[in-house]
């Protein structure tokens, strides 16, 4: 073990004790038991996890596949299910937020420790993998921006913007997975399924999408439209120093709508680069 940080939620205070005492014998830190999902939520923010062991009943409004999405909407931690359900309702709702593991109860000692060092391995193996893609797509449109920008000083700020959107498409196209094939991962279909449950399942892809390239994201709706708000940005130093690198979020944002068959359009309301906390980007 190597002292992985663990969130266990679990609305069964004896279950949670014992999970907590058996967790912490194997070698791992607790970084704390709720039972409810908004506690798990905020837990998750405060503590950053490496990994949540989540019952999918739990007290409070929202159940522990509800708190799954909100947690995988904002950070990157993978989350094992503890459960006593296994109907398939429930397996196909589990499915859609890509969990790490899904241990029936009662489960085996054993099966908890397997499902945790293998949850841990795969998420840190797809790091790497993420890691290096980032590096590789963005070390290369560093050079390309430069190299552009010396030779296009008579163009607009409308056709210099393109022409960098078009650049970074091209370097990313055949790296980011296809929208169509998550469509068929979770079992869905544009001329069946409603519009709003496509939506639902692009919004939750775009944002596993800006978290593979290490940019955390949260959505809010009003009556405007959806508003995609970025919490961090990979690329800071850069951007402000040239704000052009504000396009590496619109371009995967803006391609992301095109390899899909969902219409809308993007426009770039606020950014990090010029002080706000965070950057925004409203869809409609």
């Amino acid at each position: 073990m190597s002292g992985e940080r663990i969130l266990v939620v679990e609305d069964e205070s004896i279950m949670a004790m014992l999970i907590k005492r058996k967790l912490e014998n194997w070698g791992y830190n607790i970084v704390g038991c709720v039972d409810t999902g908004e506690d798990a939520v905020n837990k998750a923010k405060e503590t950053k996890p490496d990994l949540i062991l989540m019952d999918i009943v739990i007290k409070g409004s929202i159940d522990g596949i509800e708190t799954a999405k909100q947690i995988r909407k904002i950070l990157d931690i993978p989350i094992i299910y503890l459960t006593a359900y296994s109907n398939d309702e429930v397996l196909k709702r589990a499915r859609e937020t890509e969990p790490y593991g899904y241990l029936i109860k009662p489960f085996r000692e054993g099966e908890v420790n397997a499902n945790i060092e293998m949850a841990v391995y795969k998420h840190n193996s797809e790091k790497e993998k993420q890691f290096e893609l980032k590096n590789k797509v963005f070390t290369d449109f560093y050079e390309l921006v430069q190299t552009s920008l010396k030779t296009c000083a008579d163009q607009s700020d409308e056709e210099i913007q393109e022409m960098l959107l078009n650049i970074f498409y091209k370097r990313i196209e055949n790296d980011i997975p296809s929208f169509d094939d998550q469509i068929v991962k979770l079992g869905l279909n544009y001329e069946i399924d409603k519009p709003e449950v496509i939506f639902d399942a692009y919004l939750a892809w775009m944002s596993d999408l800006l978290s593979s390239f290490g940019i955390m994201s949260e959505i809010d709706f009003n009556e405007e439209g959806y508003y995609i708000e970025v919490l961090n940005c990979p690329w800071k130093k850069e951007a402000k120093k040239n704000h052009i690198f504000c396009f590496n979020c619109q371009a995967i944002l803006n391609y992301s709508l095109n390899w899909t068959d969902i219409g809308g359009k993007l426009e770039l309301n606020e950014t990090i680069a010029e002080g706000s906390p965070f950057c925004v980007f409203r869809l409609y």
